[in-house]
């Protein structure tokens, strides 16, 4: 004769077994997909890494690129250009996310200009000094630290980034971008900062 308890350690065992099955069962007729974080339409958020870029023009020449930044700068409008293997991009506008572009492209659309917004990922740039210790440090701060700004979060100038400040451009303009209030020259500094980025590590 099987005992009540026997019974009920059975039944228990049973349960899990049938759970397990239907389980298995259900897990591969749904298709659960984790967020893929190589999709440019991911809605969930952006990548930390990435920028997004407002461009005002392509040109293969320096001269070029100055004429079309005067051109710009004639309308009352900031850009800056940065030279990329034959060719040089003139940016008007840089920001964590495409819509916090959107009043800014329409400025520019409204004085003429056709810019397109592209996407960029910056995070990996430091990787081009890696074997130097002092300048990949110095380029990470700075990075992460345009990255954290761009992204509404405060970031903190170390100790070492003050007492090795391996281009005193850039320096300059992280340190401005800390303590400077206007919205305007703030959106100036930070494009300033990725042109700097781009001039030494690309």
């Amino acid at each position: 004769m099987i005992k009540k308890r026997e019974i009920d350690i059975f039944g228990v065992l049973l349960g899990i077994v049938i759970g397990c099955i239907i389980g298995f069962f259900l897990s591969t007729r749904i298709n659960i997909n984790p967020p893929n974080n190589n999709n440019d339409d991911d809605t969930t958020g952006a990548i930390y890494g990435n920028v997004y870029l407002l461009q005002i023009g392509k040109v293969n020449k320096a001269e070029d690129a100055y004429n079309l930044i005067e051109n710009i700068k004639a309308q009352d409008l900031h850009s800056v250009y940065v030279n990329v293997g034959d060719n040089y991009y003139v940016y008007g506008g840089i920001a964590d996310s495409e819509a916090a572009l959107a009043a800014k492209k329409s400025s520019f659309e409204y004085k003429g200009f056709t810019p397109v917004i592209k996407k960029e990922y910056i995070l990996d740039k430091p990787n081009t000094v890696i074997d130097n210790s002092t300048e990949y440090e110095f380029w990470r701060e700075c990075v992460t630290n345009l990255l954290n700004n761009l992204g509404g979060k405060t970031y903190v100038v170390t100790d070492q980034f003050h007492a090795n400040p391996v281009c005193l451009e850039i320096y300059t303009l992280i340190v401005a971008l800390k303590s400077v209030q206007n919205e305007n020259m703030r959106d100036e500094i930070r494009l300033n900062i990725y042109q700097e980025i781009i001039k030494n590590l690309n």
